[in-house]
């Protein structure tokens, strides 16, 4: 239901493992010493996927097929001593107790000598990333990462990146850090449970200064995350997942549930540790090897400035203004906002984007014309119950649709990526109601894209759970043929940059096939030029349109 919170506490149970069709539901409460509820306690079976975690108020419930009915269930919990209990009663609600643990916390020494300070992992977003997807169904899960801090450092906070993708209202996030030992984590390094909520994507902090964590003598450290909570999107949609990237060691960790077996795979999150400790501490080569590189690639460059143009743009008014609206498509809602006066100028944004990445364009182009920014189906505040694929054609009727309602006969399009193709369609299959099209980073077919990034989309698609359909629409569309591009009477005008993921010699073609096409490539410039040369393209475009 919309808006309404979920607390997923409900099991996660892989019943194709033990394949029996008689079950047994264990229900109770776990709670301290004084009756007070402990949250999400972790409840699970040693060595199988079989586990939960109690709620907010420790309320719990976990089935069992037959044939583990008498299994040994463990409680764990931070700052409490583990309780095994077999067999669980069943058919009752019961109540389980756990002790406190009475584990001494080392002492913070304050000297008049300043600590070092020094901040181990990635510390940046490179472009060639993978998701790692957590289910809202399965809270038990754990996934984290393998870092070597400086022996006996102190924890002073935890970053890590949520990929923008990711659509919730607000998640709780339960952190949980241990000593590594022989490359998985072992002993808990916590006496209480940390717990981070947040309604934003991109980079995210939790502040661990107040908790007093210390890593061992061999500085070898697991920060694990597992989603508690979640209240999903006003459209009902949910995902959400940690960017991650390619390495050679194994430092990616994921277990089911508390008592499983910790699994090891290649890469790294795009997470980082602050860490304070004493100048007379030796760092070992493994600290320093850590490190990312000081000088990030070309590549990296390009992703911290697309990152920081998206931050820039949250902070504008698009894509969230008082006056934006739905347009009812049956199928779909597309959210859209209006600026200026004039004739009609509709912005379509790129692949998985919004309306807010054109915030340095709308200014400009509204002063002349009638802005209409909208999102695309399924992305940014648009909606879409459609299970098809997406296709640029869909895209197109589905301006069609909005023109119509909006009682436009004719407009002119700016599209940048996805929203250029999407613009060439609109122009093929309705000619009729298009003034000129900018087509900002478009391709006619996938063959127009560099190799290389169709082998990153091709990998994404194998690590990435979820939707796929965006990926799947780069990888597939469009395919405009010769006969099509052909059919394009109005002016258009092709932009790239010099360093485009688009192959110039694929624009060059684009240009040679549309009857009244002109192409600009800007220098010093990648796919993300409107972002990059934002002046430059304004001045283009209005000049153009001018004509």
């Amino acid at each position: 239901m919309n808006g309404m919170k979920n607390s997923i506490f409900l099991l996660f149970l892989s019943l194709w493992y033990y394949p029996s069709f008689a079950q047994t539901n264990l229900t109770g409460r776990v709670v301290n010493q004084a009756g007070e509820g402990i949250p999400y306690c972790a409840i699970g079976i040693r060595r199988t996927s079989i586990g939960t975690l109690a709620d907010e108020q420790g309320h719990f419930k976990l089935t069992l097929a037959d044939s583990l009915r008498n299994a040994e269930v463990i409680f764990s919990a931070v700052g409490y001593h583990d309780k095994a209990i077999a067999p669980f009663p069943a058919g009752r609600e019961s109540v389980v107790v756990l002790e406190p643990n009475a584990r001494v916390l080392q002492t913070l020494v304050v000297s008049a000598q300043k600590n070092k300070a020094k901040v181990v992992g990635e510390k940046s977003r490179p472009m060639l990333t993978f998701s790692r997807m957590f289910d809202q169904h399965a809270p038990a899960v754990e996934q984290g990462m393998l870092l070597t801090v400086p022996p006996e450092a102190w924890l002073n906070a935890f970053n890590f990146y949520i990929m923008p993708s990711s659509k919730y209202a607000e998640i709780t996030l339960k952190l949980n850090i241990y000593e590594a030992s022989n490359g998985t984590p072992s002993q808990s390094l916590q006496q209480t449970p940390i717990l981070y909520k947040t309604t934003t994507t991109g980079w995210q902090t939790i502040d661990l200064s107040s908790y007093q964590l210390r890593a061992t003598r061999t500085g070898k450290v697991a920060f694990t995350l597992q989603l508690v909570q979640y209240t999903a999107s006003a459209q009902d949609n949910f995902i959400f997942g940690l960017s991650a990237k390619k390495s050679l060691a194994n430092q990616l960790l994921f277990r089911y549930q508390s008592q499983g077996n910790w699994e090891k795979h290649a890469g790294t999150f795009i997470a980082h540790v602050a860490v304070s400790y004493a100048k007379h501490t030796t760092e070992t080569p493994a600290d320093r090897s850590a490190e990312p590189s000081e000088e990030p690639d070309a590549m990296t460059r390009t992703m911290l400035q697309v990152y920081q143009h998206h931050e820039a743009a949250k902070k504008t008014r698009y894509g969230q203004d008082s006056s934006g609206t739905y347009a009812d498509l049956g199928d779909a809602k597309l959210y859209y906002e209006i600026y200026g006066q004039g004739e009609p100028l509709v912005l379509l944004h790129g692949n998985n984007g919004s309306m807010a990445d054109f915030y340095q364009q709308i200014p400009a182009l509204s002063k002349q014309y009638r802005v209409i920014a909208l999102d695309t189906r399924g992305q940014g505040k648009s909606t879409n119950r459609s299970p098809a694929d997406y296709t640029y054609d869909t895209f197109a009727s589905d301006l069609c649709k909005l023109m119509a309602q909006l009682n436009l006969p004719k407009v002119h399009i700016l599209g940048w990526s996805d929203g250029g193709n999407t613009g060439l369609s609109f122009a093929r299959s309705y000619p009729e109601k298009v003034g000129k099209v900018i087509a900002i980073g478009a391709n006619v077919s996938p063959d127009g894209i560099k190799e290389e990034v169709l082998t990153m989309f091709k990998n994404q698609l194998k690590q990435d759970s979820g939707d796929h359909r965006l990926l799947r629409l780069m990888l597939t569309q469009p395919q405009l043929t010769a006969a099509d591009l052909q059919k394009i009477t109005s002016p258009v005008l092709l932009i790239a940059g010099q360093n485009d993921v688009i192959l110039e010699s694929h624009s060059q073609l684009m240009q040679k096939l549309i009857n009244n096409a002109r192409l600009e490539i800007f220098p010093d410039a990648t796919h993300y030029l409107p972002f990059e040369q934002a002046p430059k393209l304004n001045q283009l475009v209005l000049s153009f349109l001018g004509e």
